[in-house]
């Protein structure tokens, strides 16, 4: 069988899901090669700070607020339409970014509205990457309704697989654009580097767009149960979204402040720890299977811990910015992204105390914490450094870790206290 047979469809298929798929791609593709470029960007071209990227990124996760919007506009737009139009979005803001560095008379009163704190050049990203969100929370959802709406129940797990390995294709090629294109250097690079990444999204965003029938609204109908016994699930799920903001997004970004690492390593490391978790998850899947997640989540956040300990003295004046760390940390952050597929086990921990009902309900509660987590502490985070320094950064990740491992002791702990027979409730 042919390593590409998984990305074909069927000829039963409707067409609107080849295109869903193709869109799939080119959505996966501008937000990765986006957020693999954006550290060097904003800090080569822009001349931002720790805490202007650390405002940018909580912006950027505030879209998902707005996702309400979406059962509105499917109940006037079809799908399929709506999905070319998203990623025609996205690829315009992704250009306009180049031009983040020029003020826009248009935007003079948010200038002001912002004051001293916050430059002209991060409102201005801010606005970009808000628009860059926005456009892929609503393809996600759009996405999940197209296939819901033109599949069988019996098909539609295949076709969403078949989906996914192309937005994960799409992932992967924005991360090696930019770790290829990022060994260059020539004039005006930014903007031809973005160029490459929206004028693909735009042309055929647009020529994808296909006028049909208003669908349904998708809508999300929910009962949101909070109980005592998963206090310590909510704990690990924000504690752990938060080593992973700061490991990830704060570590790359500590690379370029520190040590100025050009493009190409940075989209190297998004490129290698995409290809770890892609070749890697099954993997995991077995390893949390065998040895149970027990044993897996404390060596998952015992790692984390001493990743931040490595960070830490890094950050040290024992470290010179010429120094070859820069390497160990290249490789570091590449590894990071193989702890991160033992964080389903924080999921499967709800299935030992939960009913059926309260497992729907925790996993949404469990998306919300992470993306509170997302709005928050970027910004935070970037303020710390802005103040204090990467021992702030770095500190407050390791702490984040250690109460993640102190947790994941306690969380477990539950599985062998019974009475009569049952599980007995924590918190």
């Amino acid at each position: 069988m042919s390593m590409f047979s998984f990305f074909k469809f069927n000829d039963r298929t409707d067409p609107k899901i080849r295109i869903a798929a193709n869109l799939s791609f080119l959505a996966c593709f501008g937000a990765a090669g986006w957020i693999a470029s954006l550290m060097n960007f904003i800090i080569s071209e822009l001349g931002l700070t720790a805490f202007d990227f650390g405002f940018i990124l909580s912006v950027n996760e505030t879209a998902v607020l707005f996702g309400f919007i979406i059962s509105i506009l499917l109940a006037y737009i079809s799908e399929s339409r709506l999905l070319g139009i998203l990623v025609a979005m996205a690829g315009t803001a992704i250009i306009l970014c180049a031009f983040a560095g020029f003020e826009n008379p248009i935007l003079s009163s948010v200038y002001a509205l912002s004051g001293k704190y916050i430059n002209s050049f991060t409102v201005n990203m801010a606005i970009f990457a808000f628009i860059i969100s926005l456009s892929y929370e609503y393809f996600e959802a759009s996405k999940e309704s197209l296939v819901k709406h033109s599949t069988d129940s019996a098909d539609t797990p295949v076709i969403i697989s078949k989906i996914t390995a192309y937005g994960l294709l799409g992932t992967a090629s924005g991360f090696f654009l930019v770790t290829v294109m990022g060994f260059f250097s020539f004039d005006y690079f930014y903007y031809i580097l973005y160029a490459v990444i929206g004028l693909p999204m735009i042309l055929i965003g647009i020529f994808s767009s296909k006028k049909a029938v208003a669908s349904k609204a998708l809508k999300e109908n929910i009962e949101f149960i909070v109980r005592g016994k998963f206090f310590n699930f909510y704990i690990l799920t924000f504690f752990t979204a938060i080593v992973n903001i700061i490991m990830i997004y704060f570590g790359a970004f500590f690379l370029v402040d520190k040590f100025h690492m050009g493009l190409g390593f940075i989209g190297l490391i998004f490129l290698l720890h995409s290809a770890l978790v892609f070749f890697l998850r099954s993997k995991a899947t077995e390893i949390m299977k065998n040895k149970g997640e027990d044993l897996t989540m404390k060596i998952r956040y015992i790692v984390s811990l001493m990743f931040f300990l490595v960070l830490l003295f890094s950050a040290s004046g024992y470290v010179p910015e010429d120094s070859y760390m820069k390497y160990v940390l290249l490789g570091l952050l590449s590894l990071y992204g193989t702890t991160t597929l033992f964080d389903n086990a924080i999921k499967s921990f709800i299935s030992y105390f939960a009913t059926p009902n309260e497992q729907r309900s925790n996993m949404v509660i469990y998306d919300r914490l992470i993306f509170a987590a997302k709005i928050v502490f970027p910004v935070t985070t970037g303020f710390l450094w802005f103040n204090f320094g990467y021992y702030a950064v770095f500190g407050l990740g390791g702490i984040s870790a250690a109460i993640c491992l102190l947790v994941s002791f306690k969380i477990y702990a539950a599985y062998n206290d019974t009475e009569d027979g049952g599980t007995t409730e924590e918190g």
